[in-house]
């Protein structure tokens, strides 16, 4: 099954002159890392939907990751999320009934045989992997008289978002307009929502994702004290 990344945009919370899937997280890029996720688990055929600066992606990761078969697509540098999507379709063989997609900037130890089971059981259009993050901040509980009774040091979330790890029935492209700029969650997603077509697959484990330099840093920190504890990185822990 081919895995879709989409890589071709400009974070703007990502403050560095240069594309946010190269985060070096360790040794390796995030996009790499991201790649390993769905390499142990057997799929290592990648399009990689490109734009902003892709000559500097392709140059790292020609290099980076020969076990990997990859195809650098130029989806223009203004595309949004949906428009990428509709310009790869070509290169899904027509035989694939589906494939994975995500974003170049989420890690997560989710199991993708769970994931496509859960997809093909219930025969959607797409399926989500459903998220509850960390709360970036401590929450506090009261009792009757407003003093604080409780001190929660960043819990999850009760509230799942959407985690950017996707499996996609080939009719996905039917709700792309390709003469429209369309964005995939905004546009594409709401649609499939209507029509009662995007499943969710609820992965509860470990999730985190990398829009801002402290982000970075976090997940830094997080591969140290899994290579202290000499444990494989936590997002390959499947």
């Amino acid at each position: 099954m081919k895995v879709v990344i989409l890589a071709g945009g400009k974070g703007t919370r990502y403050d560095i002159d240069r594309p946010k899937s190269l985060a070096m997280i360790g040794n390796k890029s995030i996009i790499h890392h991201l790649m390993d996720i769905y390499g142990v688990q057997g799929y290592d055929e990648f399009i990689l939907c490109m734009g902003w600066k892709q000559e500097e992606i392709i140059k790292h990761l020609s290099k980076a990751t020969n076990n990997y078969k990859i195809d650098f697509v130029d989806t223009d540098q203004d595309s949004h999320t949906a428009k990428r999507l509709k310009l790869i379709e070509k290169y899904i063989p027509k035989e694939d009934k589906n494939f994975f997609c995500t974003y170049a900037d989420g890690l997560a130890n989710i199991d993708l045989m769970k994931l496509c089971a859960r997809h093909i059981t219930h025969r959607n259009v797409a399926t989500l992997c459903a998220v509850r993050p960390t709360n970036q901040f401590g929450t506090l509980e009261f009792n009757g008289n407003g003093n604080v009774i409780e001190f929660k040091e960043k819990p999850r979330m009760k509230e799942y978002i959407n985690g950017g790890f996707f499996i996609f029935n080939r009719k996905i492209f039917d709700y792309i307009d390709l003469n429209e700029n369309q964005e995939l969650e905004k546009d594409v997603l709401t649609k499939l929502v209507k029509d009662n077509q995007l499943g969710a697959y609820k992965h509860e484990d470990f999730w985190e994702t990398l829009n801002t330099v402290k982000d970075e840093i976090n997940l830094n920190n997080i591969l140290t004290k899994c290579t202290k504890e000499r444990k494989e990185p936590i997002w390959l822990d499947i």
